[in-house]
């Protein structure tokens, strides 16, 4: 019976299987946080407004690319609009002489927008460097049909 024992001993390791591990998916380089030149340019077009057209109008063949440049000048676009119709109204309103003081508002309305975009710039500047799609309210659903 000692015997026995000593066998069922031997054979327990033996019948025990190695887990099989599954391979692990890499992301591809152009996906990877920072490593591809559609990710820096996109970034760096956020930065750069003029980069961003100039890279709309060449880079055809590269939608990430593509709409990260159309969402930045749609963000710039909106921003100089706005800024200039709250100038232009703050210097009509200040011309009145009762509501004058009224025209700070609209002047410090147009910084408060300027400093807003530069804010949401650098944040998508950021989230395109590291090869994220992310999108603006209002601004990113129009620069997805341009893709």
């Amino acid at each position: 019976m000692a015997e026995k024992k000593t066998e069922t001993k031997a054979e327990a390791p033996a019948a025990a299987k190695p887990v099989e591990s599954k391979p692990v998916e890499k992301k591809p380089a152009a996906s990877s946080g920072g490593a591809s030149e559609s990710n820096l340019l996109a970034a760096v077009g956020y930065i750069i407004g003029l980069l961003a057209i100039i890279l709309y109008l060449i880079k055809k063949e590269d939608k990430y690319l593509r709409f990260h440049s159309m969402q930045s000048i749609l963000l710039w676009v909106a921003t100089f609009v706005v800024a200039i119709v709250l100038g232009i109204v703050s210097a009509i309103v200040g011309m009145i002489p009762v509501i004058g003081v009224v025209a700070c508002v609209f002047g410090f309305a147009a910084v408060a927008i300027w400093l807003v975009a530069v804010v949401a710039a650098l944040y998508c500047a950021y989230k395109a460097f590291n090869g994220e799609k992310y999108e603006l309210p209002y601004i990113g659903p129009m620069a997805k049909k341009y893709e």
